[in-house]
């Protein structure tokens, strides 16, 4: 036991002191201070678009889901929901949560609201998550990661307006807005290069930036008076489940984690190119693989899923790093730890969620 201490000491060295990067206390330093924008109810909850601050003069706007009846006196079980990447940039909270039509910019609603359904129809079986879990009673956070939703660029707009707006083209037109598509597609995938640069010549990594925001989510659920702060989970899928377990290891305030479809080896992260800059901690990189996170989560609740026919993540690396993170649990002696394999690809249908469902009432829930 005191040598996996030392061993984890020794990496922490690593990941929170390499070079100019650093990362304790992410999020401490700053208050949430919360505006309720806006606010609709729905069945069995409430959805507010609400304003908090994320870095000293940074602020980004959320989803913040809330039970009917949940208050001081009769707090409830919360999640921080994170989105994925999906090369689909003009929505980021979207994906888990039914738009709020009002707080959509002017002119986009339809095309923002067709893009989301979409996406969800693609990958939720037609299911807004975050609602769903709302619904059940958990109270919900889901923001925009940067360079996603409302925090993308006017070409990612302008590329989902072209998509998903409505247009009585002729042949010649439609064949042009086709090309522009592409074009403009092309543009926003490869403007993630920029923004990793950016972020580096700041000193920052890009999966530092959107770790510190998530930590900042978590605390602004802790700050609530109608959260039970015991009881705080996460959930991610895809590029959300990397900010899932990183977001869990880092961050003590979380109990408990739900990473689905992001999970492998530094030799098959290699090959995911573009997709990969903002999640790519290159000190960590240098000298550990992904499942030894498995170091910093012991003895943390932890779910780690994957589609036996994952595309991105094939069941071979899967079941590698899956095999590398269970050896930090082992070590401990703690069984907090489930890494299961189930039928499919890169999708959180409904049998999926089920499964997440009843992982979340069981840790933190009823």
């Amino acid at each position: 036991m005191r040598l996996l201490i030392s061993i984890m000491l020794m990496f922490a060295g690593v990941i929170l002191h390499a070079g100019e990067y650093y990362i304790p206390e992410v999020g401490r330093s700053v208050k949430p201070h919360m505006k309720v924008v806006q606010s609709e109810q729905r069945n069995g909850y409430e959805c507010r678009y609400v304003e908090f601050d994320v870095e000293k003069g940074e602020r980004i706007s959320a989803y913040l889901l809330v039970p009917d009846g949940a208050s001081r006196r009769s707090s409830k079980p919360a999640v921080v929901m994170l989105h994925d990447h999906g090369a689909r940039f003009d929505i980021g909270k979207e994906k888990l949560v039914r738009p709020m039509m009002s707080m959509l910019p002017d002119g986009s609603e339809d095309h923002i609201a067709r893009s989301a359904q979409q996406w969800i129809d693609k990958n939720f079986d037609g299911v807004y998550f975050a609602d769903s879990l709302a619904s059940l009673g958990y109270v919900v956070l889901v923001s925009d990661a940067l360079y996603w939703g409302e925090r993308s660029s006017a070409d990612a707009h302008r590329w989902s307006e072209l998509s998903y707006g409505q247009f009585g083209d002729d042949k010649d037109a439609a064949r042009a807005r086709k090309q522009e598509i592409k074009r403009l597609k092309n543009v926003v995938y490869e403007g993630q290069c920029d923004v990793y640069d950016s972020l580096q010549r700041d000193g920052v990594i890009w999966a530092e930036k959107m770790l510190r925001d998530d930590v900042a989510s978590v605390r602004l659920l802790a700050s609530l008076p109608y959260v039970d702060k015991d009881n705080i989970g996460a959930f991610g899928f895809s590029m959300g489940a990397h900010r899932c377990w990183m977001l869990a290891a880092f961050c003590p305030e979380v109990k408990c984690g739900v990473a689905l479809s992001w999970m492998t080896t530094l030799d098959r992260s290699e090959e995911m190119k573009a997709s990969d800059y903002s999640m790519a901690v290159m000190p960590m990189r240098e000298r550990m693989d992904f499942g030894d996170i498995g170091m910093f989560l012991v003895p943390k609740p932890m779910l780690f899923l994957n589609g036996e026919s994952d595309h991105l993540f094939p069941k071979e690396n899967v079941q590698e790093a899956f095999r590398k993170l269970n050896s930090y649990y082992d070590a401990s002696g703690s069984d907090a730890l489930r890494t299961e394999f189930f039928p499919g690809g890169h999708h959180c249908g409904k049998d999926v969620q089920r499964i997440i469902v009843d992982y979340l009432n069981d840790n933190i829930g009823w």
